[in-house]
């Protein structure tokens, strides 16, 4: 019987042999991890953080807004890609919302008594956001991505 079983256990263990190991597991290196590439904008007075998609990164850059005077808003920022604008955001508190629709701008998320605006004039192209894109972006401190408190 227990020659049966030895001779059983040498046979498994020949056809085992046999068996290739995957291409690439002993022999190729790993595959070089790429960065992950992505677009960020921080806002610190109004405490909120833009996140734009991949397709940004490296392409568009953040110029200060000159939108501010004329709008009443806090802070602003242009999105550019060259000499043309991508998307422009403007940031208040509450109080001063009204002037931002005034200028132009709709609004695009509100927390803790900051409201972040949109201009609708910018067109960016293929660099545009979709509105779920853009629903997204905007990550207040303390929140989820796109969270409004009303």
């Amino acid at each position: 019987m227990k020659a049966i079983a030895i001779a059983l256990l040498l046979s498994l263990s020949a056809t085992s042999v046999d068996a290739q190991t995957p291409p690439g597991v002993h022999k190729e290196a790993a595959p070089v991890p790429h960065p992950m590439k992505r677009f960020t904008w921080r806002d610190e007075a109004a405490g909120y953080t833009f996140v734009g998609p991949p397709r940004w990164a490296g392409r568009v850059r953040a110029v200060p807004s000159k939108a501010l005077a004329s709008s009443g808003a806090t802070s602003g920022v242009r999105f550019m890609d060259g000499d043309k604008v991508v998307l422009e955001l403007l940031a208040a508190d509450d109080g001063r919302e009204k002037a931002l629709v005034t200028a132009g701008a709709t609004e695009l998320s509100r927390s803790s008594g900051h409201v972040v605006a949109v201009k609708t004039e910018a067109h960016g192209g293929e660099l545009a956001l979709t509105n779920e894109e853009l629903a997204s972006a905007v990550q207040w401190d303390g929140g989820a991505a796109g969270t409004a408190a009303r």
